[in-house]
């Protein structure tokens, strides 16, 4: 299985070949400690810990999050 990385851009991230801009006007979910809805221009996106942020992988969600909205 192979393994998802975002690469962080301005106001959003993008993966693959699709670019994300935050949606600041709704909330982050953390649905557990692992899994989070990200809001986005595209609607929300359902995330995990194993999605990587520019290589880096993180244990908790609340990490996750902090790091991709530096």
């Amino acid at each position: 299985m192979q393994t998802i990385n975002i690469i962080k851009i301005e106001d959003g991230f993008k993966f693959s070949i699709m670019k994300f801009e935050f949606n600041n006007s709704s909330e982050i979910e953390i649905l557990s400690d692992t899994t989070c809805h990200i809001p986005t221009n595209k609607g929300l996106i359902f995330f995990d810990t194993s999605v990587t942020i520019e290589g880096q992988s993180f244990e908790t969600i609340e990490e996750w999050i902090t790091e991709l909205y530096k």
